[in-house]
């Protein structure tokens, strides 16, 4: 799918209700991929893609609230085909405080009364399909955008994407990485050898 023209031009006046975005969001993550600094570097979503991020762009995904981080992170599962939720074996999970601030935000929750933009809104939440949106989302980057406000497909929630390769860089960070990291050693120093 490439972009209609149509969207370009609705995509582009968007663009002027860009906002600086600062807040703090939440992660919920495997155990496996727990260490802070993999929890924000974008590898994931580098090598495998997301909504509004194609393969190739290092991007951090949050969820506005700690419910909605929950929800995608079982969502996610079943999109890539496990069973629906999250297994136990996929436990113990950790849920991540990450503090954002990007120069130029885009929220897509609410388009108004515009047909074009609610076309598009609908294309790129498409629950099984990321075309639509990684298209929106590469024209966005392109254009300065470096994050995006959507609505979650699971909830009534919402969720932001942050462009880590955006110039200039936008910062994402975990809350209390000091006290996080102390205490995973803390936990290590107490298996037996």
């Amino acid at each position: 799918m490439k972009l209609p023209s149509g969207w370009r031009t609705a995509i582009d006046s968007l663009c002027g209700d860009a906002k600086p975005f600062v807040e703090s969001c939440f992660r919920s993550v495997e155990l496996a991929w727990g260490h802070p600094d993999d929890v924000i570097s974008g590898q994931g979503t580098k090598e495998k893609g997301g909504r509004f991020a194609p393969k190739g762009t290092r991007a951090v995904y949050g969820a506005l609230d700690e419910g909605t981080a929950g929800r995608e992170a079982a969502a996610r599962k079943a999109r890539l085909g496990g069973a629906g939720g999250i297994s136990l074996a996929d436990y113990p999970r950790l849920i991540y405080v990450i503090p954002i601030k990007t120069r130029r935000c885009l929220d897509l929750r609410n388009p108004g009364a515009d047909a074009v933009l609610k076309e598009i809104l609908k294309a790129v939440l498409e629950p099984n399909d990321h075309v639509a949106s990684q298209e929106v989302g590469d024209y966005l980057a392109g254009k300065g955008i470096d994050a995006i406000i959507f609505p979650s497909t699971v909830c009534d929630g919402a969720n932001v994407v942050v462009f880590l390769d955006a110039d200039p860089p936008p910062k994402v960070e975990i809350e209390n990485r000091d006290k996080i990291l102390e205490a995973f050693q803390n936990i290590a120093n107490r298996i037996p050898k």
